[in-house]
């Protein structure tokens, strides 16, 4: 998926987002009391990432926070927007499919049955993904970037960390907003929320809709070029049956299409492979397709959550039944004009349902001045797979055309089903592969805080999970002209079982108040072993599970009258048997997972919210975040990848049986070292109402998307500029916004596809100038 760079945000926005920097300006200055109109970044923000509501700068986790109102300003309206706001968490794309890397944890496996490092939760509930997916966030309360592993709270998988999505709960007031933006390249936006109370004190609901499209940013010069658009809606039900009992029902639906990270400028034409096909002499969003890239997604999520505060515990359950389809998945895979490959998800289904009991101690819990406790259940099923994914190469495509060793290719299929007495596959043959993973797992978890005098609080947690997973249909066919299929393969593979404990340990030092605090850590969280779901030539191979230890030291500070916030982090990261993917021809052109090896990254944080004069010139707002980490593997003897000179696959999974290479001190992939933002905010009291200015930069100075660490196969250094006045006019409610994003029309690799046909470059979003008006009602 082209992941949408929405930076034309608001300094005041951002810097509410930065960690804890927005809940750290609690404290209004005495101005605003009097009347007087102070920037809107002075706000506190509460979360829960422990399960609990807390003010984000008393919790022992290095936090990313963003309310509604900065988030809207920001112009953010996906998950994936948050790249550019929250140093070192970066979002990129692998054949459609979302990547997010969390101070250097992340996978780049990224098919069903390889779960991400970086799970995304909305109101207590694991998203999917697929191909082309579309996480516009609509109307939020809030978003949290949980920075660090999180196996205790959040479960498998969050090694990197999570992002927990919060939306608005049902109140008692009728109350709303509208949102309508336009911009360049056809960009036509709108959201509304609308809160309904429908029995008073009893019963109200929220509804939430919105629709997103516009140009794609992309041409294809002999051919169609998929539409660009998300829409979707969501309505919650909350029912006050008593003062300590509510029950609130939710259900959205949600619809995408895009290039869904499947549209690629061929710049580098293999050169013994990709010899016969034309080069794109320079990426320039320009594509010569014989058939049309992208991926349509289809989504549903229902859940319940019953809240019953009793005396002594309050108990909370959790459950939901969510879909997701790609109806559409289709890519070129040779990225020309010339008819040889196409990839084509005939049947792409996720499918999952999860269930979690939560108690937690409140202030009539015995000894609750002393210990605050949460301890819970959980389980979770889901089903993910291709039913089938066809490979298309097209009649004599490999033998006609002057490709190099296009005859051995052809060979290669030939040999496939050689067991058949099939012959001649090579001069036009359709491969269809299947291959549906069951997973399903259960666990228990509990953390505690005990404070151990007035200036010390020790916290303690762990998860037991018990998880099996089953590779289902696992078969690969060819089919005839006629509609027939011959099976090539057909496995039938043991099941995978696991037991994970998943330890938690925090100290806090609050060495001369409340507002300053001083926290060190070590955390344990693990990725479920798994199955390569695809599989044309070999069986379906384990991989084995992966393990994340984190260890870190932590500052968190309001100073100056609260009128700085300052908080900073050192940590130190061991991740074992690193889950790692790789495509090439010989898998069917989609991943194939690996285990890679082990790896370390040391790295430092920082960022800062700041009023410089709060009384000579309270509007005024400074703020920036950086991170830097330092990254390395410290075993992958079996390295795979593409070699420079020859373009040909090297490794297992390659299409030529050649040696693999070791790694051992390259840069983890799709991991800066350093990335930062800064920017500043100024709110002029102007009237009934308030004039806003703002801009900001965000520098990444690149990484790899590839483990040999080829500056072929990379994206980059460069620097974004961003910027936007408001009026704002409070009787009304009115804010009326004109923005500017990548202002000096910055160009990089937003994703380096690198496949047997060579090196395939998408790039980021151009410069977008456009205006939008918020109305609340």
């Amino acid at each position: 998926m082209t992941i949408r760079k929405r930076t034309s945000l608001s300094l005041a926005i951002i810097a509410a987002g930065l960690s804890a920097s927005i809940a750290a300006s609690a404290q209004v200055p005495e101005e605003a009391a009097s009347g007087k109109r102070t920037n809107r970044l002075l706000e506190e923000v509460v979360v829960t990432a422990q399960k609990r509501e807390e003010n984000v700068q008393d919790v022992p986790i290095a936090i990313t926070a963003f309310s509604n109102e900065k988030l809207d300003a920001f112009g953010i309206e996906s998950a994936q927007d948050l790249e550019t706001i929250t140093p070192g968490f970066t979002v990129t794309s692998a054949a459609g499919f979302n990547v997010a890397y969390l101070r250097g944890v992340g996978t780049d496996a990224f098919l069903p049955g390889a779960d991400p490092s970086v799970p995304f939760y909305l109101d207590g509930v694991a998203l999917l993904g697929a191909q082309g997916s579309s996480d516009t966030l609509g109307r939020v309360e809030r978003v949290e970037v949980l920075k660090g592993p999180q196996g205790t709270l959040f479960g498998r998988n969050a090694t990197g960390g999570a992002i927990n999505i919060v939306t608005p709960e049902p109140g008692e007031e009728f109350l709303g907003d509208l949102k309508l933006e336009f911009a360049d390249y056809g960009e036509r936006n709108a959201q509304i929320y609308v809160n309904v109370p429908l029995v008073e004190n009893k019963l109200a609901a929220t509804f939430t809709a919105f629709t997103n499209e516009r140009d794609n940013y992309y041409t294809n010069d002999v051919g169609e070029v998929i539409d660009v658009y998300a829409r979707g809606g969501r309505l919650k039900l909350r029912w006050d049956i008593t003062d300590d009992l509510a029950i609130i029902l939710a259900g959205s639906k949600q619809e995408a299409a895009n290039n869904g990270g499947l549209a690629f400028e061929l710049t580098r034409p293999a050169p013994v492979l990709g010899a016969a096909l034309p080069k794109d002499p320079k990426a320039d969003r320009h594509v010569s397709f014989d058939s049309m890239a992208g991926a349509e997604t289809e989504s549903e999520l229902y859940s319940v959550t019953i809240d019953w505060r009793l005396s002594g515990v309050d108990v909370k359950f959790i459950g939901s039944d969510q879909e997701l389809s790609a109806p559409f998945v289709r890519a070129d895979f040779d990225k020309s004009a010339l008819p040889i490959i196409n990839i084509e998800s005939i049947v792409q289904l996720a499918l999952q349902k999860t269930a979690e009991l939560q108690f937690l101690s409140n202030a009539e819990t015995p000894f609750s001045e002393y210990f605050e406790w949460v301890a819970g259940l959980y389980y979770i099923e889901s089903s993910g797979g291709f039913d089938p994914i066809a490979f298309d190469v097209l009649p004599s495509a490999l033998t006609s055309l002057p490709i190099p060793l296009g005859g051995e290719l052809s060979g290669l299929l030939n040999d496939v089903s050689s067991l058949l007495g099939l012959q001649n596959l090579g001069d036009g043959v359709r491969v269809l592969a299947y291959g549906v993973l069951d997973s399903e797992a259960y666990s228990a978890y509990m953390q505690g805080t005990l404070k151990l005098g007035d200036n010390w609080d020790l916290t303690l947690g762990a998860r037991y999970q018990e998880e099996k997973r089953n590779l289902l249909n696992a078969k690969a066919e060819v089919a005839g002209q006629d509609g027939s299929t011959l099976t090539i393969r057909e496995d039938k593979v043991p099941e995978l079982r696991a037991e994970q404990m998943s330890p938690k340990i925090a100290l806090q030092w609050r060495p001369f108040d409340d507002d300053t605090q001083i926290y060190a850590s070590w955390a344990r969280a693990f990725k479920s072993p798994t199955y390569n779901t695809v599989n044309l030539l070999d069986s379906p191979e384990e991989v084995e599970e992966e393990r994340v230890d984190s260890y870190e030291l932590g500052f968190k500070s309001q100073l100056f009258d609260q009128n700085l916030t300052l908080n900073a982090a050192l940590f130190y990261i061991e991740q074992e048997n690193l889950l790692t993917g790789f495509v090439a021809l010989a898998s069917g052109g989609v991943v194939n997972y690996a285990n890679a090896g082990n790896s370390e990254i040391r790295g430092a944080e920082f960022d800062f919210l700041l009023s410089p004069m709060p009384n000579l010139n309270p509007g005024l707002v400074l703020f920036g975040a950086a991170s830097f980490l330092d990254s390395e593997y410290t075993e992958y003897k079996e390295g795979r990848g593409y070699d420079e000179d020859t373009g040909l696959a090297f490794g297992n999974g390659g299409t030529f049986p050649l040696p693999a290479r070791d790694f051992k001190g390259n840069r983890i992939v799709r991991t800066p070292e350093l990335t930062y933002t800064f920017g500043l905010n100024q709110s002029i009291p102007l009237g009934d109402g308030a004039l806003e200015f703002g801009a900001d930069l965000y520098y990444n100075d690149g990484f790899y998307f590839l483990p040999q660490n080829s500056d072929l196969y990379a994206r980059e250094s460069y620097t974004l500029y961003n910027a936007r006045v408001s009026y704002i006019y409070d009787p009304w409610g009115v804010r009326l916004t004109v923005f500017g994003e990548n202002i000096t029309d910055t160009e990089y690799n937003e994703v380096v596809f690198v496949d047997d046909f060579g090196r395939n470059q998408s790039l980021n979003s151009p410069k977008v100038v456009g205006a939008r008006v918020n109305w609340e009602f």
